[in-house]
């Protein structure tokens, strides 16, 4: 697979990635999905991702009370016909921040060299995960994907499309990064990388931390692939708005200066 991307730290020129094909001699890759209600979709996302895995690979699929479906005996069935699908069953989350970094820490512990996040419900595409791979054999510490580049589509309503542009236009403003899509998941980390988010951690307990995790990573070599993104969604709370300004600003304050 290819696609333009986008670069950065060492150089702004885009390039084009090299096909992915699975050998046995990459670093281990672990695959972080928090979940909730996705027992109509979590066997066909499951099928989809692995064929890009290779046998040393691990799903960490992560659970919590807010699943209160059949996904959660569907993943443990799942897992127990494939040893790289792993259960994670975290009734101790309070949100969705909370659920990612439980996956973070999941892969990392489990020794993962390259760490890739990304949502279920097929709002992120198994098929896309290849130029992911591609740009970590590169040798970039950290690939995010955009939906606003050349090649990326946010097939969303208006309403979030519109803050998450705004978003990412006014994050790059403020705090001097690069990035066309400073709101997204859908993200790979090498182990170093990584070890820098489960160090400092975020301040927000919303979406945001995306942004907060994506400034840190300026300090790394980083790249952007194009991702399509889909949410049907309309609703975006206020109260995860008005925090979202207020990180934002904190962020701009510890800034260092320019």
């Amino acid at each position: 697979m290819s696609g333009l991307s986008q670069i950065g730290k060492k150089s702004s020129v885009p390039i084009t990635l090299p096909d992915t094909r699975i050998t046995s001699s990459r670093p281990k890759l672990g695959i972080a999905i928090p979940l909730a209600n996705e027992e109509a979709t979590i066997r066909e996302l499951l099928r989809r991702i692995l064929r890009h895995l290779q046998p040393h690979d691990q799903v960490y699929c992560v659970l919590d009370n807010m699943s209160k479906d059949h996904t959660r005996d569907l993943v443990s069935c799942a897992a127990g016909e494939d040893s790289r699908i792993i259960l994670i069953w975290a009734p101790e989350n309070r949100g969705v921040m909370d659920a990612y970094f439980r996956g973070y820490r999941a892969a990392f512990d489990g020794g993962c060299e390259w760490i890739l996040e990304m949502d279920g419900g097929f709002s992120h595409l198994p098929e896309q995960i290849p130029q992911f791979i591609a740009g970590m054999e590169t040798g970039f510490d950290y690939v995010g994907g955009s939906r606003f580049m050349t090649g990326g589509c946010h097939a969303s309503p208006w309403t979030r499309i519109f803050i998450s542009k705004a978003g990412s236009v006014l994050a790059n403003w403020l705090l001097k990064t690069r990035m066309t899509d400073m709101t997204s998941g859908f993200e790979c980390f090498t182990r170093n990388a990584m070890s820098q988010v489960l160090k400092h951690g975020v301040t927000s307990k919303a979406n945001f931390f995306q942004t907060e995790i994506r400034y840190r990573m300026h300090q790394f070599n980083w790249m952007e692939v194009p991702i399509t993104y889909r949410n049907r969604n309309y609703s975006v709370g206020r109260s995860s708005l008005l925090e979202a300004i207020r990180v934002l600003w904190a962020l701009y304050r510890a800034k260092p200066g320019d």
